[in-house]
C-alpha cells in the first residue's frame, strides 16, 4: 500500500488504537519541571562554608585535622556523610523531574532545621573553647543552614502547588 491511497476503515482503527511509540511514553507534561538552581546553589556555599570551617577549626585549635573538623564533632562544619547527603538531595531538587525533585526539596527543608537544633544537644554551641571568632563563623554555618532550609521549602511549596 502506497501513501497515496486512503487508509481502510480496519487500517484507520488500527493505526488510532495502536500504543505510542516508545519515544512519546513518559513525556507527560506533569513530569517535568522549569528547574529552579537555587537550592543548588545554596548547597554548594553553604558545603564551601562547611569546608572553610574545617580549616579555621584546625587553625584555631578546635579539630587536631581536617577529618576531625568534618567529622561528627565538629563544631564549625558539618559532617562529611551528611555534606554529600545535602548536596545530592540539593542536585534532586534543582533536577527536570517534579516527584523527585519534591521528595529532595522536602528532605532537605527538614534536614536543615535538625541541622541547626542539632548543635544544642551535640554542644557544638556551647563549647568553652570556641572564640568570638569561632562564634561568628559558626553563625555563618547557622545561618546558610537557615537559608538552604528556605530555599528547599521554597521549591517544595512551589512544585507542590503545581499541577502534577
Amino acid at each position: 500500500m502506497t501513501t497515496s491511497q486512503p487508509l481502510r476503515s480496519s487500517d484507520r482503527f488500527a493505526a488510532a488504537s495502536r500504543m505510542p511509540a516508545r519515544t512519546d511514553r513518559g513525556t507527560r507534561a506533569d513530569a517535568s519541571v522549569t528547574t529552579d538552581r537555587g537550592v543548588q546553589v545554596a548547597v554548594t556555599v553553604l558545603a564551601a562554608v562547611s569546608v572553610g570551617g574545617a580549616f579555621v577549626s584546625v587553625a584555631g585549635g578546635l579539630a587536631d585535622s581536617l577529618l576531625d573538623a568534618m567529622g561528627p564533632t565538629g563544631r564549625l562544619s558539618i559532617p562529611i556523610p551528611m555534606m554529600l547527603g545535602q548536596l545530592v538531595a540539593a542536585w534532586v531538587a534543582s533536577g527536570p523531574r517534579r516527584r523527585p525533585a519534591l521528595v529532595a526539596s522536602a528532605l532537605l527543608a527538614l534536614v536543615a532545621p535538625v541541622c541547626v537544633v542539632s548543635g544544642f544537644f551535640d554542644g557544638g554551641y556551647s563549647d568553652p573553647a570556641r572564640t568570638g571568632a569561632h562564634t561568628a563563623y559558626q553563625g555563618l554555618l547557622v545561618g546558610m543552614l537557615a537559608v538552604v532550609g528556605v530555599l528547599a521549602a521554597r521549591q517544595f511549596s512551589r512544585l507542590r502547588t503545581r499541577k502534577g
